[in-house]
């Protein structure tokens, strides 16, 4: 599999499972609002997808590695 198809399928996950989470969620929004105790479990479920999505999150370029590939690609079209 090639690198660019690997990050689209994982990002395809990642678009589903937030999808079918929103629609969970819109149903949760409205028993936690007539039931107070479920904030607590609100706040947990919330917890929870933050650290399974900061654990999936792809992590942005480095920015110093970015710079270095450009100046590079620009004195390799300097000298040819």
């Amino acid at each position: 599999m090639v690198r660019g198809e690997d990050a689209r399928a994982r990002d395809e996950v990642l678009h589903l499972a937030a999808g079918a989470a929103d629609v969970v969620m819109g149903g949760m929004r409205g028993v936690v609002r007539r039931l107070p105790g479920l904030g607590e479990v609100r706040q947990e479920l919330r917890a929870r997808g933050e650290l399974a999505l900061r654990r999936t999150a792809q992590a942005p370029p480095a920015h110093m590695e970015v710079l270095a590939r450009r100046v590079s690609e620009r004195a390799t079209r300097a000298d040819g």
